[in-house]
């Protein structure tokens, strides 16, 4: 075999288990966004409220911008495993300070204001770019 294909033989079951680890905490984090969310955003999209559409597709983004810094200077599966909790619980945890700035945020998602849901979108993206970029050194 060429040195390529050996390379692809011996890493792309590597690939597929740190895919595997990082999509697992990937939706252990939208599982606990959404069940710490007091509103149901989930239901508020499929009702068409343009607000939480916003407001959830900043989490989708968030929530994978530190993840997939972990797997940029990654040592191995449980470095990646490790810091990907970290990174997850830390996403959670700006979130919440997020949503606390913002008083009432929850209510005016409901209301479908949208603007205030872009700003919020705004915060939860930029959190997440520094936590993506304070992880990757």
């Amino acid at each position: 075999m060429t040195p390529t294909f050996d390379s692809l033989a011996n890493g792309f079951p590597w690939l597929i288990f740190y895919l595997l680890v990082v999509t697992a905490i990937y939706l252990i984090g939208l599982f606990i966004y959404v069940k710490l969310t007091p509103h149901r955003e989930l239901e508020l999209v499929q009702q068409g409220n343009m607000a939480a559409a916003v407001s959830f597709s900043a989490l989708v983004i968030s929530l994978a911008l530190p993840l997939a810094a972990c797997l940029i200077n990654k040592i191995g599966l449980f470095d990646v495993a490790i810091w990907g909790l970290l990174s997850l619980f830390l996403q959670l945890f700006l979130f919440r300070l997020t949503d606390a700035i913002f008083v009432g945020m929850p209510q005016r998602i409901i209301d479908n204001e949208v603007p205030a849901a872009t700003v919020l979108a705004a915060f939860k993206l930029a959190g997440s770019l520094i936590l993506a970029f304070a992880i990757s050194g």
